[in-house]
């Protein structure tokens, strides 16, 4: 009885713990109304529901959710988390700017940067004070002509061991490392945008790791 008792126990725990849906329903001052799995409930940050979603952050625009690990913002716009139990794949969601720029930070071999999203450049664009400060090694890298809005410059081309943006880790990315101070931040482009399915909703752009 005890055994079965404890195996039963198991099992709710492990249910409460893999919300299948969230989606945002209110913001109230400092507190969120989230419903969880058809269930909800009014959270405060730092509080965590019976199904395993804590809030970490809520403001009179958005509410920062963090389930099964993976951290993600909800707004009423855009107010639908990913569905936990059922999709295995990683999943970014990036909320644009005023001017409609997406801007997040990646992890780059390892460092932290800030990158744009940058749907018309082939690969991630990378100036070269930047490169230093990461430290890439560009000995014996391929120098190629480039097109800027200045006009014709030089970059290097090299691949990154890995580039990270959330759960979303890729490697042996395509990369230009120009030889001034262009661009100002770097332009995620589609060395790595194209190996991951993208998504625009409400104003908010999804990107999926590929299986």
């Amino acid at each position: 009885m005890r055994k079965a008792f404890w195996l039963l126990l198991g099992v709710l725990i492990s249910c409460a713990a893999n919300a299948q849906q969230v989606q945002l329903k209110g913001l109230f001052g400092d507190s969120a109304m989230l419903e969880i799995d058809g269930r909800q409930h009014i959270l405060k940050p730092g509080k965590k529901s019976p199904e395993g979603v804590s809030l970490l952050e809520a403001t009179t625009s958005y509410a920062r959710i963090r389930v099964n690990g993976r951290e993600q913002k909800l707004t009423l716009d855009a107010p639908i988390a990913a569905s936990y139990a059922q999709a295995e794949r990683a999943e970014v969601r990036l909320m644009g700017d005023r001017r409609g720029h997406f801007n997040t930070e990646a992890w780059i071999n390892g460092m932290r940067v800030g990158v744009m999203v940058d749907t018309g450049a082939s690969t991630l664009a990378i100036n070269y004070p930047t490169a230093q400060r990461l430290g890439l090694n560009l000995s014996g890298a391929k120098r190629i002509p480039v097109s800027t809005a200045s006009g014709m410059t030089s970059a290097y081309l090299i691949n990154l061991s890995s580039v990270t943006i959330g759960g979303i880790k890729l490697h042996n990315v395509e990369a230009t490392v120009h030889t001034d101070n262009f661009p100002q931040v770097v332009l995620l482009g589609n060395s790595f945008l194209g190996r991951v399915d993208m998504q625009q909703q409400s104003g908010v752009l999804i990107l999926r790791a590929r299986n």
